[in-house]
């Protein structure tokens, strides 16, 4: 199987087919600049497919080893602030008065992969294979492991929330990887749904590895952050970060995973610290997990868990760290209390001393609430225990979007869950590139937060639109072109032998044939006359004028 057999959208098998069958890209779609050219080479030995993603350090791409004839993933070091290429290059560019920076960064990024490729071993790291350097930078070469992401695994799932016994068994081999990531000097920085992929084999496993600089704000790249992921120091410039960073941003997966929405993030934390979790979840979360969670996600660093092995433990539930409440937290519940029935009391006492009791009872209670408030404002707490996990059952439900696109909307239609989770309706619209059934476009955007209930309209394929070829044959070959072009062709023009019969520019045949029905958009070619013949007596005539013309002017010039 050569190069030009693979699709450069998922390196499988295209068999002679435009648009492969089983990811829908396209052969002739260009990668876009400054990213490598699809196709390009890597040591001889790779070859490099379509861009999956990319951030201000580098890009990400799909690739192919012609060895081990199987994908591979390729990251490549293009920081966008000190270097470019060129279209037809796929060597870097490095930027006038950027090559310190450059260099400097470039010995970082393979410090860090090298650093990856000694931990081959840990199942929850997607193993590194190769490391080359050519094209005037580096190329780091992974294995392939088809997967989802976890936030696109959660997103699809009947309830959009694990319970924590299947949270256990996914979150804990990835918590042994961190704890080694940590003890050789690896912090990822960048942990969310997104950077932790689900394999079939149901493994989880932390991707998206990062220079540090990409991890913070102040730094001479564009930040990398995941709201309500992202601990408080990394939005502070120079302040520094480390496993500490790590241990919040897993901890507040954990805590999407189990309660179905993404945690507030850091920085509106730090105005308004709480930590809501509907009643519903804190029933069945064990009470044990929700106090490892707030001690990792403590906005503070100093009150926060600091080390991998610290939050196993507490997330274990070992014996020195089973507890029967929760430690440091409020439980909030704002269930009403049902009303009871009136007691009727006999006494004597007087009217008016009884209003008089009351008054002064009401007035100190005011005078006790007035004092708890202001000891609380002055500080007087341990802003540790500012941290409130409060549980809500009246509260209204937010939902996160999932990416829908190019899933069969039936399926999402006749599902309950996202009936009951969405008001879902559709329009239809004609579409080339996207299967009769299946869903082009969404209303939501991926990613964002509703209300339950919410709208939910799905722009849906009717498939190729089919088109009848009008009656041009005849025309000119203007007239014809404007009418093909009117309904919805691409025209290609032949031109055809002319043996003076007809007039140039006379349309001989459309193909296919007019009045057949063909995919809008696709190409139409019509064969034209060309210019008729030149004649004996017109070639004569010629010759004539230009013996004529020499002629007079030598008459004039003598």
């Amino acid at each position: 199987m050569g190069i030009d057999d693979l699709c450069m959208g998922c390196m499988s098998e295209l068999y002679g087919e435009k648009q492969c069958p089983k990811c829908g890209f396209y052969v002739d779609s260009p990668q876009i600049s400054p990213f490598l050219p699809l196709k390009s080479q890597i040591g001889d030995k790779y070859i490099v497919g379509k861009l999956l993603s990319s951030n201000s350090e580098g890009a990400t791409y799909i690739g192919y080893d012609t060895e081990r004839r199987c994908p591979v993933i390729v990251r490549e070091y293009l920081p966008e602030r000190f270097a470019t290429r060129t279209i037809d290059s796929a060597s870097l560019i490095i930027k006038e008065h950027c090559e310190e920076e450059f260099s400097r960064y470039f010995d970082e990024f393979l410090s860090l992969w090298r650093g990856l490729a000694r931990l081959r071993g840990h199942s929850a790291l997607v193993p590194v294979t190769d490391i080359v350097e050519c094209n005037n930078t580096a190329y780091v070469i992974s294995e392939y492991v088809e997967s989802i992401s976890l936030r696109e695994f959660l997103l699809k799932s009947k309830t959009g929330y694990l319970n924590w016994d299947k949270a256990k068994a996914l979150f804990m081999p990835v918590l042994t990887s961190l704890e080694t990531l940590h003890s050789v000097g690896i912090i990822h920085g960048g942990i969310s749904p997104d950077n932790l992929m689900l394999g079939r084999d149901g493994k989880l496993r932390l991707t998206s590895f990062s220079i540090s600089e990409i991890r913070r704000e102040g730094t001479a790249f564009s930040p990398e952050l995941f709201d309500g992921y992202t601990p408080l120091e990394q939005y502070r410039v120079n302040m520094e970060y480390g496993s500490w960073s790590d241990i919040y941003a897993f901890s507040a997966v954990i805590y999407r995973a189990l309660v179905g929405t993404v945690p507030q993030d850091a920085v509106s934390r730090s105005t308004n610290d709480q930590l809501i979790i509907p009643a519903r979840y804190a029933e069945i979360i064990p009470v044990y997990v929700i106090n490892a969670l707030v001690n990792a996600m403590q906005l503070e660093v100093e009150d926060r868990t600091k080390d991998a092995e610290t939050l196993r433990e507490e997330l274990s539930a070992t014996p020195s760290n089973v507890i029967s409440s929760y430690s440091g937290v409020n439980i909030v519940n704002e269930e009403k209390t049902p009303a009871k029935e009136p007691v009727v009391v006999q006494n004597d006492t007087p009217a008016w001393k009884i209003v008089l009791i009351t008054f002064l009872i009401i007035v100190g209670i005011g005078l006790l609430g007035l004092g708890g408030y202001m000891l609380y404002s002055n500080g007087f707490f341990d802003k540790k225990e500012s941290t409130i996990v409060e549980t809500v059952s009246e509260e209204v439900e937010m939902i996160e979007v999932a990416d829908f696109t190019n899933t069969s909307y039936d399926m999402i239609a006749q599902n309950s869950v996202q009936n009951e989770r969405f008001t879902i309706s559709c329009k239809m619209e004609y579409s080339s590139s996207v299967e009769k059934g299946y869903i082009i476009s969404q209303s939501i955007e991926p990613g964002k937060s509703v209300p339950k209930g919410s709208p939910l309209v799905f722009t849906v394929s009717l498939g190729p639109e089919y088109v009848g070829i009008p009656a041009v044959v005849g025309f000119t070959q203007e007239e014809a072109e404007s009418r093909l072009v009117a309904s919805g062709f691409e025209v290609t023009v032949l031109t055809v032998n002319n043996d003076g019969s007809h007039t140039e520019g006379e349309v001989l045949e459309v193909i296919p044939s007019q009045g057949t029905k063909k995919i809008k958009g696709e190409e139409v070619v019509i064969k034209v006359y060309g210019p008729a013949p030149v004649t004996e007596a017109e070639t004569e005539e010629e010759t004539s004028t230009e013996e004529t013309s020499e002629f007079n002017i030598i008459n004039i010039f003598g």
